[in-house]
């Protein structure tokens, strides 16, 4: 099994949905091209945010994950790391993460972070927009927070996803309902839950679970 990490032009999923986080208040959603970030510091002091904890609920999240000793997970946008060190730590040293960024700035950041944490299995792809670059067959889960509405051919990407996944591998998407809330993206570019749903199936992906404790965000769980 062989992960390219080869470099490619800057561009962030997590990275600039951070800007719409900034301040706890709604601005413009960046254009679906990824356009590259030019503050990175400020995108991580903005997911990195305690208050974020608030919401996103992260320990509640990776609990429902019910992620087992030895998994390998993709942590897709994995931005500055918020979730891809809690996966690390549940799926402990035998199991591997891969923190999956379009924007290598962000990467080097993660590399930073698992180095100074000592998680030894998180491993960086570096992506482009419409190829997550994962290996077929590679990973038991794999994790969107609040990035699906940044990818733009979604109805090209579902299949690498599907290829990506194990037998019997799982899809997981977090992203904000289609309604006005006090933070998120304009509700016009945020995809509604049961359009996901919708989306995923021609990928051969079934909604086998729903979770309902996020305040403003829906939390989806799809197997093949």
């Amino acid at each position: 099994m062989k992960f390219r990490t080869g470099m490619s032009k800057p561009a962030c999923w997590v990275g600039l949905l951070a800007a719409l986080w900034l301040g706890g208040q709604v601005v413009p959603a960046p254009a679906p091209q990824h356009r590259e970030p030019e503050a990175p510091n400020g995108y991580i002091k903005a997911l990195e945010d305690p208050a974020r904890d608030q919401w996103q609920m992260p320990e509640e999240v990776i609990d429902k994950l019910e992620l087992k000793l030895g998994d390998d997970v993709a942590d897709l946008g994995a931005g500055s790391g918020y979730f891809t060190v809690r996966l690390a730590r549940a799926v402990g040293p035998s199991g591997r993460v891969y923190a999956v960024d379009t924007d290598p700035r962000m990467l080097a950041y993660i590399e930073r972070r698992a180095e100074e944490d000592q998680l030894d299995n998180i491993q960086t792809i570096l992506a482009d927009p419409d190829d997550p670059k994962l290996g077929s067959a590679s990973v038991d889960l794999i994790f969107l927070c609040n990035v699906l509405h940044h990818i733009s051919n979604r109805g090209r990407y579902y299949p690498l996803l599907a290829e990506a996944l194990k037998p019997g591998g799982r899809l997981v998407n977090i992203d904000f309902h289609k309604r006005k809330s006090p933070l998120g993206p304009p509700v016009e570019e945020r995809i509604a839950k049961k359009d996901v749903v919708k989306e995923v199936r021609p990928a051969g992906f079934r909604l086998v679970k729903e979770f309902d404790f996020l305040k403003y965000q829906y939390f989806l769980v799809f197997e093949r």
